[in-house]
């Protein structure tokens, strides 16, 4: 595909990077118009912008890093301190960036008492636009790739970062397609119930359906990583999160049904 967009000499811009920027930038837009058509403080992702991107940059390089012990962790001495803080190699964790910002920005909710759930249905349509964008930056440049196919839709690489040189799934795409259904089903199940109207179902809802997703697409994926017991770690992950959501969105699904003839809080 495109893994490197430009290279002149000692610079190189990867594809990647240069779509992830543009995926910020636009789920970033319609956070802010998201977070002010709901009236919340605002103010308080401005003041705490900086800390939220410590936040953020910090767990992400965690997650990769212990992702990776065999590159990282030669023996533990000052390399592997050394290793840690040399982010220019590129080595981040887009859920450890989620996760970091996730925690940081509930921390300074709750400490403001703001509504917390308000807040993240504001941001949870954004994020996965973002996600399907940052997909497509990993079809072009052979990140997340899947594993051998005979379909007729499946792709061939010819980058160092495929270990495959036959036609393999294009599981980006298919993320881009979950996602772009999971948005849709919100917004069908939206006009035709107020289930959503109450805080926080929108991002249980979100959260629960695209881990289903992401657990199918598990199955599908070629590139390398941790495992237990021949499972991936991130499948095991997507399975937990499921299993969390799922039952919480269970649980205030048969609530709304009891108490639907009541004039429940509205979050537009």
């Amino acid at each position: 595909m495109l893994p490197i967009l430009y290279e002149a000499g000692f610079v190189s811009i990867q594809t990647l990077w240069v779509v992830v920027v543009i995926a910020l930038l636009i789920s970033s837009y319609l956070a802010v118009k998201r977070l002010k058509r709901r009236r919340v403080n605002f103010n308080l992702f401005i003041a705490h912008s900086t800390s939220l991107l410590i936040s953020a940059i910090l767990f992400s390089r965690l997650v990769y890093f212990f992702s990776n012990t065999t590159a990282y962790f030669p023996g533990f001495d000052l390399r592997t301190l050394w290793n840690f803080v040399a982010i220019w190699d590129q080595g981040f964790s887009f859920w450890g960036a989620l996760f970091g910002f996730a925690l940081a920005l509930s921390y300074r909710i709750i400490k403001e008492k703001e509504p917390l759930w308000k807040w993240f249905d504001a941001l949870s349509v954004p994020v996965l636009i973002g996600m399907a964008i940052g997909s497509f930056g990993a079809f072009l440049g052979g990140f997340s790739y899947g594993t051998p196919t005979n379909l007729p839709w499946g792709i061939q690489y010819e980058a160092f970062t495929v270990k495959y040189t036959v036609p393999i799934h294009p599981t980006q795409i298919y993320a881009i397609l979950a996602i772009a259904a999971i948005l849709w089903s919100k917004k069908y199940l939206k006009e035709k119930t107020k289930f959503f109207d109450t805080d926080g179902n929108t991002t249980i809802y979100l959260t629960a359906a695209y881990s289903l997703a992401y657990f199918l697409l598990e199955f599908v994926r070629g590139d390398d990583t941790l495992m237990i017991l021949g499972i991936r770690i991130p499948q095991i992950a997507a399975m937990t999160v499921l299993g969390f959501s799922g039952y919480h969105l269970y649980k205030r699904y048969k609530h709304w049904q009891n108490v639907k003839g009541e004039t429940p809080e509205k979050s537009s």
